[in-house]
Order: structure tokens, then C-alpha cells, then sequence
């Protein structure tokens, strides 16, 4: 029995509420002010991030035009289509150690770092649209797990930096339309998944219906591994009325041996 979209809202709405996450991000802020700080990336005493590891950072990710290995394509065999994907870095080095203390270890500040490349790509990616319909801008949901273990969604949380500071294009619009399937909501993180495991089964996700048919969509992700979860995602727009026209990720994960899917 499908589960309906207004209970899967309400628990994403619990997990992700506002209230709940500036309670935990004012908690994690003040301890960061009574206790020494130390770099995210490299641990050095005194520096959230220190120079050298924001500059490492920055030299790992780009701003438009991007380069060619840094756009690619996911398969959606049931459509007969490609996703187009565009990758603002490759993972690894400083930028995968900031990610994982983004996501994993607290360090909730570095979304502002993150934030510039995503919404130029963003940007970037902005077709003009008839009768000027909006551009959906849709964060990939992190699992409830994942969202009550961090207190925050971590791509979520970049858009908001981005919007915050005014630089997202005035055609694009963020929704958080996505969100999981019960049985994979509480499920673990696609990391711990084996790479067949994650192109099977079921889709993980379920869409608001669009309330404008053939509405586009971007979908958001922070890191790109097996094309899983942007294949799931896309499926779940497509099914609930979205013209889904590419993706944008964070960082790209590159495959030992390459393929025409990454």
C-alpha cells in the first residue's frame, strides 16, 4: 500500500523543521565559541577553516564555464533518455574531507563555502521557459536517519545560503518536492550500499504531484557516485507530471574504470 504523500511530508517537515534545526545549529554555535576551534579539513588549532584548506577547496571546485569532464550523463533506461549532470569539482583531497565534516561531523558552516559554486551551476543551468514558468530547483532528501542524525539537510541547507544571499537567478525556485518512500526513508546512507544494489529495486522516491504539467525541474545532489540516486529522483519527477531537464552536483566521485555511465 502506497503511503500517503501528506504523511511523508509531515515527517520530512518534522525531521527538517526550522525551529528543530537553528535549536541544534544556536547549540553547535556556542559550543564552537567556548571551546577551541579547529580547521574542518586539516584540524589546525584556532581556524574553522584555515586558509590554505579554503583555498585548496576552491582551487578544486569551478565556476562556469565548467569543464568538460565535468559534465556527463545518467542513463534512464525506462525513458529512453539521458540526464544531463554538471559536477562543480571532483571528490577528493580537501574537498571530500570538507563534505564528509559538513555532513558528518558538524561542521554546518562550510554550506556558505559550498554555496557560490552550486548556485552558479545552477544558474548556469537555467533554460529560459514559455510564458516564463518558473524553474523548480529540487534537493535530492537525505534519509530521516540521516536527516535526524546531522539536525540539517545538507543540500537543502546550501540552496537556503544561496538564496540567502541573492544569488540564485529570479527564474529558478527552490521546492522540496522529493521525498522518500517509507521503507527507504529510514533505511541507511546509499554510501553503504554496493553499486548493484543501488541500481536496483524499487525507486526510493515519491513526488508532489505538479500542479503544472511538463513543469521544469533541476534536481540537486551534493555528491555523484553510481547515478542511482539521481535516476530514482528523476523517475519520481517524471511520474508525477515534472520535465526534469539535468542535474547539478557538488562533487563528482570518478569510477575506477570509465564508462558511459558514472
Amino acid at each position: 500500500m502506497e503511503i500517503p504523500q501528506e504523511y511523508l511530508r509531515f515527517l520530512d517537515e518534522l525531521c527538517c523543521s526550522r525551529s528543530l534545526r537553528w535549536l541544534g545549529f544556536g547549540t553547535r554555535e556556542f559550543a564552537n565559541f567556548l571551546l577551541p576551534a579547529s580547521c574542518a579539513v586539516c584540524g589546525r588549532a584556532d581556524f574553522r577553516l584555515c586558509p590554505e584548506c579554503r583555498s585548496e577547496i576552491q582551487r578544486q571546485l569551478s565556476l562556469p564555464p565548467l569543464p568538460d569532464n565535468q559534465h556527463l550523463y545518467v542513463e534512464l533506461p525506462a525513458l529512453g533518455l539521458q540526464l544531463p549532470v554538471t559536477s562543480c569539482g571532483t571528490y577528493g583531497k580537501a574537498l571530500a574531507r570538507g563534505l564528509l565534516a559538513y555532513k558528518n561531523k558538524q561542521r554546518y558552516f562550510l554550506g556558505a563555502v559550498f554555496a557560490p559554486y552550486l548556485a552558479a551551476a545552477l544558474n548556469a543551468g537555467c533554460i529560459p521557459q514559455r510564458q516564463n514558468l518558473p524553474t523548480l530547483v529540487v534537493p535530492v532528501p537525505s534519509s530521516l536517519k540521516a536527516t535526524a542524525q546531522r539536525g540539517y539537510s545538507p543540500v537543502m541547507t546550501m540552496l537556503e545560503h544561496g538564496q540567502a544571499r541573492g544569488l540564485l537567478s529570479a527564474a529558478l525556485q527552490c521546492r522540496s518536492l522529493l521525498h522518500y518512500r517509507l521503507g527507504s526513508a529510514l533505511g541507511g546512507a546509499q554510501k553503504t550500499k554496493s553499486g548493484s544494489d543501488r541500481r536496483g529495486g524499487q525507486t526510493h522516491f515519491v513526488a508532489e504531484r505538479a500542479s503544472t504539467i511538463g513543469q521544469p525541474v533541476i534536481l540537486v545532489d551534493d555528491v555523484l557516485t553510481t547515478g542511482s540516486t539521481l535516476r530514482h529522483a528523476a523517475m519520481a519527477c517524471h511520474e508525477a507530471g515534472y520535465d526534469v531537464t539535468c542535474a547539478v552536483v557538488l562533487a563528482l566521485t570518478k569510477p575506477p574504470n570509465t564508462g558511459p555511465e558514472q
